[in-house]
């Protein structure tokens, strides 16, 4: 069997997104309950979840090309799919190295201020990472972009965005464009 980079991307995008939210839930933990075992669990997982998020940042680079190339796809929701997942990954990536500095420096060497600052971060990667997320998700998920019009780049709702084969009114239609009863 033959993994293209679609399908990798495919297979390890849930990972920054769920690795962030537990990260970010567990970090909120460790603080509440003031574990430096804690801490040190959460800065580890943001870590490897920033690790992660390189080759599936690397493999929607390259899906990106696959996907264009599909009909009923608007270009303006690929485009936006990309900037919000460039945001996320800066902020991943950003959050990964603090991580990476707490645990170097040792929980309790680590200045007052930054526990509360990697939180902060923490939180904007888990919304940028999300929203990519649901971003992606748009994309190929037509059921539920006739739901999510008020996410829609304009020219997405404008451009006939449609799925081929989709139900009608009054039956089914199949990939020929004739709709049966």
């Amino acid at each position: 069997m033959f993994l293209s980079w679609t399908h990798i991307h495919l297979l390890l995008n849930h990972f920054p997104i769920i690795g962030t939210i537990f990260g970010l839930l567990l970090l909120i933990y460790a603080l509440a309950k003031d574990s430096e075992d804690l801490k040190k669990a959460s800065y580890w997982c943001f870590f490897i979840i920033a690790l992660i998020t390189i080759p599936v940042f690397w493999a929607g680079m390259q899906a990106e090309e696959v996907v264009s190339a599909l009909p009923q796809v608007p270009h303006s929701l690929i485009h936006a799919h990309r900037n919000i997942a460039e945001q996320a990954l800066i902020a991943l990536e950003i959050l990964g190295v603090m991580s990476l500095f707490g645990l170097f420096r040792g929980i309790k060497n680590t200045p007052s201020w930054f526990p509360i600052t990697l939180l902060v971060v923490a939180v904007i990667a888990t919304g940028l990472v999300s929203w990519t997320g649901l971003q992606g998700g748009i994309i190929r998920h037509t059921e539920v972009r006739s739901q999510l019009q008020f996410l829609l780049p304009n020219d997405a709702t404008e451009s006939g965005d449609h799925h081929q084969g989709s139900e009608t009114e009054h039956g089914h239609q199949d990939d020929s464009g004739h709709s049966h009863e």
